[in-house]
């Protein structure tokens, strides 16, 4: 501990425009060295802390909210690179310019801004973090967001913990503790025999044509799963605000009905042919958690009208359609289609996780 001390008290001696410096560069280094491991641009990558990050990564576009796009999981790993800074940061100057850190992640996921010149060798500007999320290299052509293998589904629960499964099924298949080993430590596009990050041969050639995951949606889909998204923000905020008067139990339905909700946002936007009954029990419990006062909408009569609008609908316009109803039939559709659905085409589903 004294050593730990004196570390942090030889900062002292520095002028105090040199510390706010220091404090403030040192957590971008930190933070982008942890990106790093975790990507594919680095001989210390491990295959464990990219199934967390990918999340991040798995975006097709890239803009402001992509910054938003974060794992569960990447917490439990990403506080090791920060353990350097306990040595010569003061707790509570690191807990300040963490914060100031994390708004700085924020601003760089951005197209708007280009190259910055010389900060291009010293910060992670915009342009270094936009071929961070694509292909590594200067911005000479178009840069491909995303991943290697698209995941090509709107399920956050894929998104999440498809790349855990996967892992898991080659760490169940390979042969022996070694190789099973090194499907966890070694980097992503490992295999036996292979460099320990991979052979770049093996990539997909990137012709800069790729298109973005991106199914056609009518305008009454789209307006549909706007207004739900934006009523399940409105209990989110909630739930936000009133946590700490609410029991465990309350906290914990309330939650299971968020994870809910985007899971089946995502079903619908996906267009599975599972969408319509995930939704109709979505729908009903939604109906039921604001009868019994779990859930104060702000706007409740918006709330029970788009949540009777859909479970009276959903059966019908989410079931497998080649030739979903405009916006102004779903409006005139009789309730009687709730309980005799019109006969509609079938039309074949795939998930495009690979």
């Amino acid at each position: 501990m004294a050593r730990v001390e004196d570390m942090q008290k030889a900062t002292v001696s520095l002028s105090q425009g040199t510390r706010m410096l220091f404090y403030l560069m040192t957590p971008d280094e930190t933070s982008f060295c942890g990106n790093r491991r975790s990507s594919a641009i680095c001989p210390a990558e491990f295959n464990i802390l990219w199934a967390a990050h990918q999340v991040h990564h798995s975006s097709e576009y890239y803009n402001l909210t992509t910054a938003l796009r974060q794992s569960v999981t990447q917490q439990f790993a990403s506080w090791v690179f920060y353990l350097p800074m306990a040595l010569i940061v003061p707790p509570s100057i690191f807990a300040v310019h963490v914060q100031f850190n994390l708004l700085y992640q924020f601003w760089i996921h951005t197209e708007i801004v280009k190259d910055l010149g010389p900060l291009e060798w010293i910060l992670n500007t915009p342009s270094h973090h936009r071929v961070h999320h694509g292909t590594f290299a200067p911005e000479d052509d178009k840069v491909i967001y995303g991943l290697t293998h698209p995941i090509n589904t709107f399920d956050i629960l894929s998104v999440e913990f498809e790349y855990y499964k996967y892992l898991w099924q080659r760490f169940l298949s390979s042969d022996g503790i070694t190789h099973k080993l090194s499907v966890i430590f070694n980097g992503p596009g490992w295999t036996p025999g292979k460099p320990r990050l991979g052979d770049p041969d093996d990539l997909p050639e990137v012709t800069g044509k790729e298109v973005p995951h991106n199914p056609e949606w009518s305008a009454a889909l789209k307006a549909y799963v706007h207004v739900q998204f934006l009523l399940v923000l409105v209990v989110y905020n909630n739930l936000f605000a009133t946590e700490q008067m609410l029991s465990q139990s309350t906290v914990l339905l309330i939650t299971g009905y968020i994870l809910l909700t985007l899971t089946t946002l995502g079903y619908i936007m996906d267009q599975s042919p599972n969408a319509a009954l995930w939704e109709t029990l979505r729908c009903v419990l939604m109906l039921v958690l604001h009868r019994f006062h779990y859930i104060s909408s702000t706007v409740p009569l918006l709330a029970l009208a788009t949540e009777g609008y859909g479970l009276r609908l959903t059966p019908h316009y989410y079931s497998s359609t080649s030739n979903p109803p405009s916006l102004p039939r779903l409006i005139s559709l009789s309730p009687s289609l709730y309980f005799f659905p019109e006969p509609v085409e079938s039309r074949g589903y795939t998930s495009g996780i690979n």
